[in-house]
């Protein structure tokens, strides 16, 4: 058996693969932007939440590396491959009955979504670790030869290295439909005009809020080619959360005369990196003679690939996930902690007073700076001079008004939720929470000791600090966790943004009393803001460094990140 589902384009007679434009099309996992909405939304108010859904992926979940566990199973005996094996200590090669000819199979992969080189395209693929228990390769040295190596040869051994592990599916069917986001794909913006959407009626099995979309390819060139590049067009339904535009389960089905195919994926919001994951897929082949062929995957323990493949994603602290806007929280501890800076300090400012600082109680500080995607769920607006710069790129040109707005709004939401997170209150940090984060229990002018260099945060490194070199001065902002966090899992609390907090600006107070939970002078002129920005020199990013704006006042370097408690 030969089921061939490649995408385009090829050459003539062959199977044909996917473009890396597609393929980055068909890959976008995250949390959608999208304004509140009654409990039926509009299709086109859908899937313009579902398109802006899409484009998260790429930035949030580039190079991360899933364990799958991949079960075939055939109604009748078919042709399998076998793994070569040494015949070392600890192996064994199966009987050469089940070398030939088989009806069940059990793969252990890593799949992959990796970036090109060349193009913004993520390309998936899976590592076969084990066919049948049996080791198939030394999996580390594998990936780190193909993410490690910069040459533009990447591509082509990633593709490699993915024909390689097709070859020991049953039957040695070559597929590229078992791919668990594939369906994705047919929400991009610039894809949606190839398909008809249509709402189905509601399934009550799903989670509340959830519309299920009806789509059927009706232009060419189709999402997949079969034999003879031939157009394969793809039919099936989509079940997209109305309010956020995030799929929680995708349904694709093709057909040519050799093979039918449905494939269905179900999606979870993985709360230690805030992006929605595959969780199962399903795959159904009949074939022409009516035998069938069924495939299920499930995938976990995801983590981000560095050096190694072992490294996972993780922080310091416990990660609370805001179920509406998908962002993510570091749940605080109390403590104490000396605010301000010493005497000594290049750069140092008079109002820095060094005083010890005890917070009471626990509290969430956002891992991020709030997004423009967030702050688009939220508020249905898109304020920032730099909305090219991509959904989790941080907001900003607002002002502590329009944070106050946001903040009403999604406490106004959170409330008449039922949802884990209901019982949160948000609010901007104070001044002493804010430093509290920052510093996560360093004592230096950064948390990343004397020095801060571009390649930790997004500050103009034409003004760097001390004996630091200049550095890069990228001229905008990044996009929220581009830089290594700090101790206690956050992301760019030096540079990127500036951040408001709820102080207004004042002198620090010099009583014990005035100290515990501190929140800053009663009344002023000013609120403070926090962290040093993009555009600003790497002095303006010390943890200490106070700066100050007027409620009205706003720019393209001037942010924010929520700060929550528990009120119930």
């Amino acid at each position: 058996m030969r089921a061939c589902f490649r995408a385009v384009p090829a050459a003539p007679g062959a199977c044909s693969r996917f473009s890396n434009t597609l393929l980055a099309l068909s890959a976008a996992i995250a949390v959608a932007a999208a304004p509140q909405t009654p409990a039926r939304a509009p299709l086109d108010v859908v899937l313009d939440r579902a398109g802006w859904y899409l484009e998260s992926f790429v930035d949030e979940f580039e190079n991360v590396v899933a364990e799958e566990i991949y079960v075939q199973e055939s109604s009748v005996l078919l042709p399998s491959f076998s793994p070569v094996v040494g015949r070392g200590r600890g192996s064994a090669l199966p009987p050469a009955s089940e070398m030939l000819r088989a009806r069940h199979r059990d793969l252990r992969s890593d799949f992959l979504l990796v970036k090109s080189l060349e193009t913004s395209a993520l390309v998936p693929f899976r590592d076969v670790i084990a066919v049948d228990g049996v080791a198939v390769r030394d999996r580390e040295a594998r990936l780190a030869k193909l993410f490690m190596n910069a040459s533009t040869d990447a591509m082509a051994q990633a593709e490699r290295i993915g024909e390689e592990g097709a070859r020991y599916n049953l039957g040695n069917m070559r597929s590229t439909l078992g791919n668990p986001v594939l369906a994705l794909g047919v929400l991009q913006r610039s894809y949606q005009s190839r398909f008809r959407f249509s709402l189905r009626k509601d399934d009550r099995s799903a989670e509340p809020g959830v519309s299920v979309v009806e789509y059927k390819e009706v232009a060419s060139p189709a999402m997949v080619r079969g034999e003879g590049a031939r157009d394969l067009m793809s039919h099936g339904r989509l079940w997209i959360d109305a309010a956020t535009g995030r799929v929680v389960k995708t349904e694709l089905q093709v057909e040519q005369p050799a093979v039918r195919a449905i494939i269905t994926t179900t999606f979870q919001l993985d709360s230690r990196s805030g992006i929605a994951v595959p969780r199962e897929m399903r795959e159904q082949y009949t074939l022409g003679n009516g035998n069938r062929v069924n495939n299920v995957a499930t995938y976990g323990r995801f983590r981000r690939f560095d050096v190694s493949a072992s490294e996972e994603i993780h922080t310091p602290l416990a990660i609370v996930t805001d179920d509406w806007t998908g962002m993510t929280l570091v749940d605080l501890p109390p403590g104490r902690f000396t605010m301000g800076s010493a005497s000594s300090e290049e750069g140092r400012n008079d109002d820095e007073t060094l005083h010890d600082v005890e917070i009471t109680r626990p509290f969430l500080l956002g891992q991020h700076e709030v997004t423009q995607q967030e702050w688009r769920t939220v508020m249905g607006t898109s304020p920032s001079q730099f909305g090219s710069c991509g959904p989790r790129c941080p907001v900003e040109n607002v002002t502590f008004t329009d944070v106050q707005q946001f903040l009403t709004k999604l406490n106004t939401r959170v409330a008449s939720s039922s949802s884990k997170t209901a019982s949160l209150r948000y609010r901007l940090p104070t001044e002493a929470e804010w430093e509290y984060a920052c510093r996560a229990r360093t004592t230096g002018p950064f948390s990343t000791g004397e020095k801060l260099t571009t390649a930790q945060a997004n500050y103009n490194g034409s003004r760097p600090s001390g004996t630091v070199s200049a550095g890069e001065f990228r001229q905008k902002p990044t996009p929220v966790g581009s830089f290594p966090l700090n101790p206690w899992g956050f992301a760019d609390m030096h540079g990127n943004v500036w951040e408001w907090t709820a102080d207004w600006y004042g002198p620090y107070g010099d009583s014990a009393a005035v100290n515990v939970d501190s929140r800053g002078p009663e009344a002023g002129e000013k609120r403070v803001i926090r962290g040093g920005s993009w555009l600003f020199d790497a002095n303006s990013a010390r943890c200490a460094l106070r700066y100050t704006h007027a409620l009205q006042d706003k720019g393209f370097s001037l942010g924010f990140r929520v700060a929550a408690d528990r009120v119930r």
